[in-house]
């Protein structure tokens, strides 16, 4: 199986929630088939820490839309259906897509990685620099 980071690697690369630990095993498929760059298992903290953790490595941001049918401060910091964090690259997004929905995977589209600020639905909560500890 091929090797894999749950660091975000490159600014433009797609993130997609996952709403099944059970596709933790499926998802290495997609690993060894180039589909995904980086996944990264959401910590009990929630979606926001598990994102941090994921900028820190390579000083990178995001930039997210929540899902509705969660209030922001939940969504971000509290238990939701989403257990899973992944990338995956503009040149693999199709045949990743493709491959979740032939396997009935319950997958979000949550946003981009960005140069280094962190940002949902258009609210700035700074750059990576201010959560990372040198």
């Amino acid at each position: 199986m091929a090797q894999i980071g749950r660091s975000f690697i490159q600014k433009g690369d797609t993130l997609y929630l996952i709403a099944s630990k059970e596709a933790e095993d499926f998802l290495k498929t997609g690993v060894d088939s180039g589909f995904i760059n980086s996944m990264h298992i959401i910590s009990s903290k929630g979606i926001f820490e598990s994102l941090v953790e994921c900028c820190t490595e390579n000083r990178l941001g995001f930039d997210i839309t929540a899902d509705s049918d969660y209030e922001d401060e939940v969504f971000l910091k509290g238990d939701t259906k989403y257990t899973i964090i992944v990338s995956v690259s503009d040149e693999q997004e199709e045949d990743f897509v493709n491959m979740m929905f032939a396997h009935d995977v319950d997958t979000m589209l949550l946003g981009h990685v960005t140069k280094g600020e962190l940002r949902m639905d258009d609210r700035s909560f700074g750059f990576i620099g201010d959560y990372v500890r040198e």
